[in-house]
């Protein structure tokens, strides 16, 4: 069984242009956080004219790492962000990462959704084929 995309912690490049965090020269620090608001771990980013670089923590130190940014036209005009993954290059709207591990897209960590391994008779099709 491939590891899960909820074992991860998510970047989202849509979620970060929403909030205004992308413009050039800004800079903050991105929490993760339990239920319970508990801090789980925190990446700073420095958002630059085509790319972010996001400082990783370490056990010891923090490991940069820089995610162009890559852009398509918008469904109605203007412009869609996307992180260009740094191993594979492919445009991906999410990218992945574990404590002391880079961000990745999913499939260059092999993630799979929760979905994917729900069993036949939890799916909706055999839920909608059983009313």
């Amino acid at each position: 069984m491939k590891a899960l995309v909820s074992q991860f912690h998510a970047l989202n490049v849509t979620q970060l242009n929403r909030g205004g965090w992308l413009y050039p020269n800004t800079t903050y620090e991105w929490v993760w956080r339990t239920n319970k608001g508990t801090s789980i771990e925190a990446v700073k980013i420095t958002a630059l004219e085509s790319s972010v670089e996001l400082f990783i923590p370490m056990e010891s130190t923090r490991m940069l790492q820089r995610v162009s940014l890559v852009y398509s036209a918008g469904p109605h005009g203007g412009k869609r962000p996307w992180f260009a993954c740094p191993q594979c290059q492919r445009r991906a709207g999410i990218l992945y990462h574990a404590p002391s591990r880079p961000f990745f897209c999913r499939r260059c960590y092999g993630l799979a959704y929760p979905s994917q391994y729900q069993s036949r008779d939890q799916s909706y099709g055999r839920r909608h084929r059983m009313v």
